[in-house]
């Protein structure tokens, strides 16, 4: 599937096992000493761009010394702060080829049906791994903010990861009032982005090649007040430093495309915790729903 990226996130990947300095660093953030967990959270509050800087610069934005800057990359496994930056150069390479640059010289010899089966089998598999290391608080303020029937949800998505936005809009619409899908900020949903105020949610949908209008509605819904969840491949996405909440899910493995297929799998999984948290209201909204929807439904 084609595709347009905070304390422990799912581990994630620029290319099939290579892991993001962001995804590392999240994952290290309990274990790392106050000085360095400072180090930390300053990479992450403008990434990649502040890694890309001198250690020194890093160390004053954190407020630390530059041989902490230097502990934490070798936390993280990094030989030093250099290495580090290599890895750094290496992501931003990565982000801006697009699938063209990934197509494969020759198909294999397999069937097209073992071909088939092969990359569903590593698909599902990486999506299970990073799906199994989302932050626990970050889902739990995601489900509490989808349930939260006195703010109004928005969501949006780029090119391709609109899908995942009206596919889980469709849903919650049934449960809840107060959804409703953006698709066009700048035109004729021009009206709602106005007339944002801090009690809204925006659900914000973000993945690889990464958009820059992305990043110009998460600033607009922050003007206004609001709050930002993001739902991405990846933290080095450039709008996770943005976000109130992210959930990072990844399944591509090797593919031409980035593969959403884990994003979908992610708002599947989340809609039953929605369902649970609204309790009875949603199930009377969902028999409602029905009852009108029965005229024109076969089975």
């Amino acid at each position: 599937m084609a595709s347009d990226a905070v304390e422990v996130p799912a581990e994630t990947t620029t290319e099939a096992g290579a892991s993001t300095v962001a995804a590392r660093t999240g994952a290290a953030l309990p274990t790392l000493s106050r000085a360095e967990r400072r180090v930390g959270r300053a990479l992450l509050a403008d990434y990649p761009s502040a890694g890309l800087a001198s250690a020194a610069r890093l160390a004053e934005r954190a407020e630390v010394s530059p041989p902490t800057v230097l502990r934490f990359a070798q936390s993280l496994g990094y030989e030093g702060f250099t290495d580090l930056q290599v890895a750094l150069r290496a992501e931003l390479t990565a982000r801006s080829n697009g699938p063209i640059t990934r197509l494969p010289r020759a198909p294999a010899a397999d069937s097209l049906l073992d071909r088939l089966l092969q990359q569903a089998q590593a698909q599902n598999q990486r999506a299970v791994e990073t799906l199994a290391q989302l932050p626990v608080s970050a889902v739990e303020t995601a489900v509490a903010l989808l349930s939260d029937t006195s703010r109004p949800l928005y969501l949006h998505g780029g090119r391709f990861s609109h899908l995942l936005a009206e596919h889980l809009g469709a849903h919650l619409e049934q449960l809840r009032p107060g959804v409703r899908a953006i698709a066009d900020p700048t035109g004729r949903d021009l009206g709602a982005m106005i007339e944002l105020t801090r009690r809204d949610v925006v659900v914000l949908f973000d993945y690889h090649r990464y958009q820059r209008s992305a990043a110009d509605f998460a600033a607009r819904v922050h003007r206004a007040g609001g709050t930002v969840l993001l739902i991405t491949d990846d933290l080095a996405c450039p709008v996770a430093p943005e976000a109130e909440v992210v959930l990072a899910a990844s399944s591509t493995v090797g593919t031409t495309y980035q593969s959403m297929a884990a994003g979908f799998l992610l708002t599947e999984l989340l809609i039953p915790l929605v369902m649970d948290a609204l309790g009875e209201p949603a199930r009377t909204r969902m028999a409602l729903w029905e009852d009108q929807r029965s005229a024109e439904l076969l089975g």
